[in-house]
């Protein structure tokens, strides 16, 4: 996992070629090819480049490896995919993936026999206990100095954060991450604008302290998750702090194998329907046993993943128990709920006067392709969050937010990655706005309500957990909002807020420009 002096030459723009030769003239089919070849390398060693600044370790080997026929030996395209095979071995070792593991440390072991990182680091299940970790400390941002002739001057102070900033440098080029980590923050320390260049490599410190206590099996998850959202308020897109916090929620909550999910077959009922039935669902459906079966598993699966990750433990059995339909086109579904067929699905609840569920249902269509991957997790979480915020409705901004989450990585990023264009049509709405809606915005601002949503939702419960972030919306339904703000994450009013989501998610604009019209 470590991030050498090869990225960063790679940062500066090295290329493949090391010392020009004479090319003799080649055939104008033969000189295509050549410039084909040589663009698809190069393009292969930038996004491979880019993926490890992001910490997407598992694109950067995929996209390396894509190239490799190619690349006639190049020292230094072989040189990052060294690199990326390292990040990506101990990231599958953080998630006890030991077996995918081996496979690439067998071809590390061909590009660098006898190379560190190829045994694993892990602490193992029933190995003794790590010697106890020293905690790492938060950094101190101090408040400029008053006028004191025996405190240094501005212009020393500069002198010094340059100076700090240099040792910081080199000893990153060198893997040397902890003291990296220590001369960036007094480099800081001394003048805070310093450090502005070498956030991300600052964060990415934290980030393998974090990583370095996890395998000597820290209980320090409090003091570990202040260091990881450390990490993401300088450099908010490494992607690789939120893996991190999610792991060590698994930890937190003693991660497990979640019980084997019993299915029960029924006959038909006198609509026609074949039914099968877990604890929680029953699935109405005219498909294979096998794919009600899957239905079925992933729905108990999802509601005991989300329920101990925004509640902090599984609930009740749920009586009644949710339905799920399960239509074979979206025709059919577009019959049998009057909902457009270009809908993935839905889910719909009815509910008593104090609040509580007294139904959960959830459509779906079987030829899309996304329905046990995506759309089920989603309308499942959806399920799971009813009825949990006392007598009020959920927010339709978290309801989403927290419900998309549940989706696979690329699909939330397809939101997020919207939001700039929102930004700049003025479609987004000002946070005050977003959590006091109670309905959906028009449909022009339906795709910028989920993206700013999703963002959101990812921040705050970034910010202090995901179980803070369920109890300041529960409080923030009761009491107001701000009052929860200032409660639960210290920040005075929606401005601020909106200043630190926009640090967030636009990587450091804070401006409040791009607001919706009729939405400031």
């Amino acid at each position: 996992m470590a991030l050498d002096g090869l990225l960063a030459l790679a940062c500066a723009g090295a290329v493949l070629a090391a010392e020009p030769a004479p090319v003799p003239t080649l055939p104008a089919d033969d000189h295509e090819s050549a410039i084909a070849t040589t663009l698809a390398v190069q393009t292969a060693l930038q996004q491979g480049r880019d993926a490890l600044l992001q910490h997407n370790n598992k694109a950067a080997v995929e996209v390396l490896e894509g190239q490799l026929t190619r690349i006639n030996g190049n020292p230094t395209y072989l040189a990052m995919l060294r690199e990326a095979y390292k990040r990506y071995i101990q990231e599958l070792r953080l998630h006890k993936q030991e077996t995918e593991a081996q496979v690439y440390v067998r071809r590390l072991l061909i590009l660098e026999p006898g190379a560190q990182g190829s045994s694993p680091r892990l602490v193992q299940a029933g190995s003794p206990p790590a010697a106890p970790a020293v905690e790492p400390r938060a950094p101190v941002f101090r408040a400029k100095p008053d006028d004191d002739p025996l405190q240094p001057s501005a212009t020393e102070r500069r002198h010094q954060a340059r100076d700090l900033l240099a040792q910081a440098e080199q000893a990153f080029g060198k893997n040397q991450y902890q003291e990296a980590g220590r001369l960036f923050e007094q480099a800081h320390q001394a003048d805070s604008s310093t450090t502005d260049a070498s956030r991300s490599r600052w964060a990415y410190c934290k980030l393998d302290h974090v990583v370095e206590q996890l395998n000597q099996q820290s209980t320090s998850y409090a003091v570990l998750e202040q260091e990881i959202r450390s990490a993401l308020e300088l450099a908010p897109k490494l992607e690789f702090g939120y893996s991190l916090l999610a792991e060590i929620q698994k930890r937190r909550t003693g991660a497990f194998d979640p019980p084997a999910v019993v299915v029960r077959h029924r006959g038909p009922t006198a609509d026609g329907w074949n039914v099968a039935e877990t604890d929680n669902f029953r699935i109405f459906h005219n498909q294979s046993r096998e794919l009600a079966e899957q239905t079925a598993r992933v729905a108990e699966r999802t509601r005991t993943a989300m329920q101990r990750k925004w509640f902090g433990a599984t609930g009740a059995s749920w009586s009644p128990k949710c339905d799920i339909y399960l239509h074979a086109t979206g025709e059919d579904y577009c019959r049998a709920t009057s909902v457009p067929a270009t809908s993935p699905g839905h889910s719909s609840f009815r509910f008593l006067e104090n609040g509580r569920v007294a139904s959960r249902r959830i459509d779906l269509h079987c030829d899309d392709p996304n329905m046990l991957i995506a759309v089920l997790p989603h309308e499942a979480t959806h399920t799971v969050l009813a009825g949990n915020f006392g007598e009020q409705p959920v927010p339709r901004w978290a309801d989403e937010g927290m419900a998309v989450l549940t989706e696979p990585r690329d699909k939330i990023d397809r939101h997020l990655r919207n939001l700039p264009r929102y930004s700049q049509d003025n479609q987004l709405f000002s946070v005050g706005q977003l959590m006091q809606m109670n309905s959906y915005p028009d449909p022009q601002y339906i795709g910028s309500f989920y993206a700013q949503s999703v963002s959101l939702v990812e921040y705050l419960s970034s910010v202090k957990g995901p179980q803070v972030f369920t109890q300041f919306v529960r409080d923030g339904l009761r009491s107001g909002y701000e009052p929860a703000l200032q409660r639960y994450y210290g920040y005075r009013d929606f401005t601020e807020l909106e200043q630190r989501w926009r640090q967030h998610a636009f990587g450091g604009v804070s401006s409040l420009t791009g607001f919706a019209q009729g939405n400031r």
